[in-house]
């Protein structure tokens, strides 16, 4: 059996990706209301002063700053002179430089990006990032950068060496600390990316940062601080939407989970109303809950980083053989993460697609090779494809028997007994996992694992097959996993054809097993 794809529960933490898309989506620009973006003309001392060196001396150091000082306020129109120059034939700008001036010019055009456009492989740009940090060593956000490239190359230690010194040289840095959160969840250490986070100054007054903690709390089992005080900014309206839109999120998610549903459809909406990509992914990921859509569909085609966002929609309206596409496409846009393929694998398992499978599920372990999911959905495919002692293999390296990995790897245990012949010990592995689903509280886990079980005893012709399927089916209406209709039909089918006077084993493959 595959974990279910709509059982894990999805929190608003932070995305990491590069400096570039982060300025883009203007997640580094200082808060402001609707009132001041439209009446007030003034910008920051910071700005004017770059403004003014720009002026005074123009060369590709000025440039560069200008640039980036204009995209983190959101006032790219007063970069486009230096834009110009980055952007030249004979500038000596660096390709990562002269990507910021690209996107700096979409944002004055008429046409806004949608993603990172850069078509350097990592080696090249994470080589330009080092270089970067040896001439600056104290530019705390080339560290930040390295860093990611590290975490995508799949070196831990010197990821964590990059972050660290970041944190050093800006500790209240919305950036760095967005970051350094992302980074120690990706390493499987919620407690410490919610330490840093929390322990901050800047989170009692920075929404992004307070979204991030109330999030991360909840990942890390630990009370979030800021819930209150989140939901009075959300509820004032002072700030701009594009400002508080995952706090908006993170609020409507805490709601949601206390069972307030009304006022948590009214904090997803105003979730996104300026959304960023990961506060769009939210609101789909809990559109279910409310019985209706909280996302118009323009969003899907006007919407910055919104891979994920499609890819949960499509899972949403059970439009199963559109899924793995959207997650190779968001694997793309997050190339460190491991939920792309966990889901993408197993809604290729659940739609009986073996080669994608086995495909995805090789993708996700080269990023995480420790994902329990991937595993299961691994040799679950395996299994099916004949290749048992493969599968068997692959289900000996989860080795925790705490979650709900492990009882699913019972099930999937019983799946190759089954196939080998032995089928008293399948079955006996099935119902063990069955029961411990039970044990644990966990209803739908056992409903799919009886539809699995009764797939497998229809096949095999066993002789209880019969009251196997009919209870599974009995089960599957009554919890609506509609999901496993697929499943559950081969089940039946596979009891049709052994009805058949002198059936063969070979027919129960013509129909489709």
């Amino acid at each position: 059996m595959i974990t279910s794809p709509w059982g894990n529960r999805r929190w608003l933490v932070p995305r990491w990706r590069s400096l570039s898309v982060t300025m883009a989506a203007r997640e580094l620009a200082v808060p402001y209301s609707d009132e001041d973006s439209v009446t007030s003309d003034a910008m920051s001392a910071d700005l004017e002063e770059k403004i003014s060196n720009w002026g005074e001396r123009p060369s590709v150091v000025s440039a560069g700053e200008l640039v980036g000082a204009a995209l983190v306020e959101g006032r790219e129109e007063q970069a486009v002179e230096a834009v110009g120059l980055l952007l030249s034939p004979r500038s000596s700008a660096t390709d990562a430089l002269r990507e910021l001036a690209g996107l700096t010019r979409k944002r004055v055009g008429p046409e806004s990006g949608r993603g990172e456009s850069s078509a350097l492989d990592y080696s090249q740009v994470k080589h330009q990032w080092r270089s970067r940090t040896r001439l600056h060593p104290a530019a705390a956000l080339a560290w930040v950068e390295l860093s990611l490239l590290e975490v995508i190359s799949g070196r831990e230690r010197a990821a964590k060496r990059c972050m660290s010194v970041a944190l050093q040289l800006a500790p209240n840095n919305r950036h760095v600390l967005r970051s350094a959160c992302r980074l120690y969840l990706h390493f499987e250490d919620p407690g410490k990316a919610y330490d840093i986070v929390a322990r901050c100054e800047a989170v009692r007054t920075d929404p992004w940062l307070m979204a991030a903690e109330l999030s991360v709390a909840e990942v890390a089992e630990r009370r979030p601080k800021y819930f209150g005080r989140g939901r009075d900014l959300v509820d004032d309206g002072a700030t701009s939407p594009s400002q508080f839109t995952e706090l908006a999120g993170a609020v409507g998610t805490l709601e949601l989970i206390a069972g307030r549903r009304r006022k948590a459809r009214d904090y997803f909406r105003k979730s996104v109303i300026e959304p960023t990509g990961n506060a769009l992914a939210q609101a789909e990921w809990a559109s279910p809950s409310f019985g209706n859509e909280l996302l118009k569909q323009s969003y899907f085609v006007e919407g910055r980083e919104i891979e994920e966002a499609i890819a949960l929609q499509h899972l949403n309206k059970k439009e199963f053989r559109s899924v793995p596409d959207a997650c190779d496409a968001w694997a793309r846009t997050e190339p460190y993460a491991v939920r792309p393929f966990e889901l993408g694998s197993s809604v290729s398992a659940l739609i009986q697609d073996y080669e994608r499978t086995v495909g995805m599920a090789k993708g996700g372990l080269r990023v995480h090779p420790k994902s329990d999911i991937l595993l299961n959905n691994y040799a679950f495919a395996m299994a099916n494809l004949g290749e048992l002692d493969e599968a068997s293999r692959i289900l000996d390296r989860i080795g925790s028997r705490d979650g709900t990995a492990w009882v699913v790897s019972e099930a999937n245990r019983g799946l190759v007994a089954m196939r080998r012949g032995e089928h008293d010990w399948g079955v006996a592995l099935y119902k063990k996992a069955i029961n411990e689903f039970r044990r644990r509280g966990h209803s739908a886990g056992a409903d799919i694992a009886s539809v699995y079980l009764a797939r497998e005893a229809a096949i095999a012709r066993i002789r209880d097959a019969d009251n196997l399927v009919k209870r599974a089916r009995e089960a599957m209406e009554r919890a609506g996993t509609k999901g496993y209709e697929g499943v559950m039909e081969q089940a039946e089918r596979a009891l049709i054809v052994a009805r058949e006077p002198g059936a063969r084993r070979a027919n129960a493959k013509e129909a489709g097993m």
